[in-house]
């Protein structure tokens, strides 16, 4: 882990919870190589940490199933 800020970034992400690591993740993926996640203590140890065991992949809509599906695959 790089404990040194660097002096610019073409995205900063505030909070390294599953949010900010997908929006990261995907960042990349799309070819945006200059990201920094800055996150308080250690990656996904905060609410991300505590709602662990909430990823369900029962929805209202088949879009919604497929999805959520899809992040679950991801994760």
């Amino acid at each position: 882990m790089n404990k040194q800020l660097p002096s610019h970034a073409k995205v900063v992400i505030i909070g390294g919870g599953v949010i900010g690591c997908a929006t990261a993740y995907h960042l990349t993926k799309l070819g945006i190589k200059d990201v920094v996640v800055l996150e308080r203590k250690e990656l996904t140890c905060g609410t991300t940490w505590a709602a662990a065991g909430l990823v369900v992949q029962l929805r209202g809509t088949p879009e919604m199933v497929r999805m959520t599906r899809h992040g679950y695959e991801l994760y």
